[in-house]
């Protein structure tokens, strides 16, 4: 089945005639390259890719076989995976080379002499310029995996109005960018969480003790001046901070959530580490979720955890990128899709 799709996912890449007539002979060999953890170069046994190769192993019932690394993935790699007898064949995770972070070329290019054609899969970390995802594009024809390209066409989003972004978590830094790349095309934005402490102290409100940037407040009182940005009309207090959005907010959000037509959401609207600030993150997921009208696109990973027992829809798409999905949305060009989609 791994070689059926790779095989359907080349031919639909409208591939030069040379990688035509290779389809003509058999796949050798599929080559799974990844990542886990930040082992900072450093060799990891809790981190290591090991336990993925056996639950391939177990799942497919069939001969797979596990290859350690070096730090340049040296020339004898070849060797010993042309040895191995295997169709499929898991390097340990990259990141026990210091070289990978690097984004080195040397170490991108021997990774690219083990195959013919690089399929990036890995969405989440397509906006880091890393060897297995940004250089080693120099060395082989490269293209987007299955889960890949559903990504792109669904963060790629349609005039669908109205469009509703709802922006939470802790980082102005990551969602300043989206926010204002929506600013025009967006007909409402939701701003909670510790993002939104630095609009209301640029708004002149008494936070307090509450997290904030204030790196960020000229931009975000520049921002202020659309009447599309709306921020929380009250919020739940707890020694001097800001933890959660008020009943007021609540009801507001919930207002317009329920006559969108599409809503992108990232980053939970209070401290959720607490139950007891998790409430307003809570009644919006609900109102979302009742939606059914609504094209919804969900990302961020302490967002996706909120949907871990939930039911699936066909209306709502979850990311698996958070920062990856972020970058999408600002319009930034991401190093893991320079060569395979154009902006």
């Amino acid at each position: 089945q791994a070689e059926d799709g790779i095989r359907d996912l080349v031919r639909s890449r409208g591939l030069g005639d040379v990688y035509k007539r290779q389809l003509k002979k058999p796949i050798k060999q599929i080559i799974l390259i990844g990542h886990a953890g930040r082992p900072n170069g450093k060799i990891i046994k809790n981190l290591s890719l090991q336990p993925v190769a056996k639950y391939l192993t177990a799942t497919l019932k069939q001969k797979l076989s596990f290859v350690e690394i070096d730090r340049y993935v040296s020339k004898n790699i070849k060797k010993l995976i042309e040895l191995s007898g295997s169709k499929i064949v898991v390097l340990e995770n990259l990141r026990f080379s210091d070289r990978e972070q690097k984004n080195c070329k040397r170490f991108a290019k021997n990774l690219a002499k083990l195959g013919d054609i690089y399929v990036n899969e890995a969405f989440a970390v397509s906006h880091r310029s890393v060897s297995s995802v940004d250089a080693i594009q120099n060395y082989l024809p490269s293209y987007a995996g299955l889960h890949l390209e559903k990504e792109i066409k669904n963060l790629t989003l349609k005039k669908t109005k109205p469009l509703t972004i709802i922006i939470g978590g802790a980082k102005v830094a990551t969602k300043l960018p989206v926010i204002q790349n929506f600013i025009k095309k967006a007909d409402y934005i939701l701003i909670g969480g510790g993002v939104a402490n630095t609009f209301l102290k640029a708004q002149s409100v008494n936070i307090k003790k509450s997290l904030v940037d204030n790196a960020y407040l000229l931009s975000a009182k520049k921002l202020l001046q659309n009447k599309k940005i709306i921020l929380p009309l009250d919020y739940a207090w707890s020694q001097n901070k800001i933890l959660d959005i008020g009943p007021q907010a609540i009801s507001e959000f919930c207002n317009i959530i329920k006559k969108s037509k599409m809503i992108v959401w990232n980053g939970p609207l209070g401290y959720i580490e607490n139950k007891k600030f998790a409430h307003g993150t809570q009644k919006i997921l609900q109102t979302i979720l009742q939606n059914k009208s609504a094209q919804i696109i969900i990302g961020g990973g302490d967002t996706n955890l909120l949907l871990k027992n939930k039911k699936p829809q066909k209306n709502i798409f979850i990311s698996t990128g958070g920062g990856a999905m972020l970058d999408f949305l600002a319009g930034k060009k991401m190093p893991g899709l320079k060569k395979i989609i154009k902006y």
